[in-house]
């Protein structure tokens, strides 16, 4: 447990950042859990988030209101990062489509149409291959 001095400052700064870290750390945890069509708005995350730490933490009014300010803030940057994370996400399964059409092009320009088939048909037993090791690993993870 954190023992510090009462009444200082740079002491109340690190309890608040202690704090806000914890919280966002059992927010991102059980943000994890949900499902996507879930999705709360910056908004609803801070008051959420205030609510818990008000009634855990025996916040004032005044500090509720601080630390709800704080909160979105901070939701509003989180929520900032994950649209430009699926952004990036999207631009980049854009960009393996492309390169991945274009090897296919190429490939059915050197290979006969049998030979074209028959590595289209190989192509898709790996990638179902793949979808089931997925599945298989998913279901082992939701065991443990």
């Amino acid at each position: 447990m954190l023992v510090l001095p009462p009444n200082k400052p740079e002491n109340t700064m690190k309890k608040l950042v202690m704090i806000l870290a914890l919280a966002a750390a059992t927010v991102g945890v059980q943000a994890q859990d949900k499902d996507h069509k879930d999705h709360k708005t910056p908004q609803e995350r801070a008051q959420l988030q205030t609510g818990r730490m008000t009634k855990e933490l025996s916040l004032t009014t005044e500090q509720a209101a601080k630390v709800e300010a704080i909160n979105l803030k901070y939701a509003n940057e989180f929520e900032a990062k994950r649209a430009d994370q699926k952004k990036e996400r999207e631009a980049k399964r854009a960009e393996g489509k492309a390169i991945r059409d274009a090897h296919d092009a190429e490939l059915k320009a050197v290979l006969t149409p049998e030979q074209y088939t028959q590595w289209q048909a190989k192509k898709e037993a790996m990638k179902a291959k793949q979808v089931e090791k997925r599945k298989s690993t998913h279901e082992m993870k939701k065991s443990e």
